[in-house]
């Protein structure tokens, strides 16, 4: 015999893009979303404190978010230009 359980998880948010993946701001954005979280019953002055924090953690996911991004751009042209491939590393380098 099987045994099966039916679980909830929540909602379930899908968000498309047209020729291009999603932005820095928007993993910025979830990743600030997922660590800090603001009660809406707290008190009106800890809220604005809270998203305030919020703010600046996102600022500085994205800054080092986009430093990952340029680093990890450096490191493929790197290597395709030690492999021979200087056009290809060009165009990385153009984007």
């Amino acid at each position: 015999m099987f045994d099966i359980s039916v679980g909830s998880v929540g909602s379930v948010r899908v968000l498309t893009t047209n020729n291009k993946g999603l932005s820095v701001e928007h993993w910025a954005d979830r990743a600030t979303s997922t660590i800090i979280s603001v009660g809406d019953k707290s008190h009106p002055l800890i809220s604005e404190q809270a998203e305030v924090f919020k703010g600046q953690i996102k600022e500085v996911i994205s800054f080092y978010m986009k430093e990952a991004i340029n680093s990890n751009k450096t490191t493929m042209i790197a290597e395709l230009e030690s492999k021979g491939y200087s056009e290809i590393a060009e165009i990385i380098r153009s984007l």
